[in-house]
């Protein structure tokens, strides 16, 4: 069995406890960002359309290391910045 204490505080400490704590909450809570152009993913199609290549060439291209893919909940995804990286400029 747990142990009770009972003290005496008054309003104010308590409603000071009570801010601390609340502070020290709110101070632990992650704020997630919002996803930026460069954070934002792509689907397979997407990505296909952009680059004007298909779904087949997509794959190939993944499966050689060409483009990196990611996969969350059993969908294909790559990040927009990561595709932008791989085009290069030709003279």
């Amino acid at each position: 069995m747990k142990n009770l204490i009972l003290t005496k505080i008054t309003a104010q400490e308590l409603s000071q406890m009570i801010t601390d704590a609340v502070n020290e909450a709110v101070k632990n809570i992650k704020i997630e960002q919002p996803i930026t152009p460069s954070q934002e993913l792509l689907s397979r199609k997407e990505v296909a359309d952009k680059l004007k290549i298909s779904l087949v060439t997509l794959n190939d291209w993944t499966k050689k290391g060409i483009v990196n893919s990611y996969a969350i909940g059993g969908r294909i995804l790559y990040k927009a910045s990561e595709i932008n990286e791989k085009l290069t400029k030709i003279n």
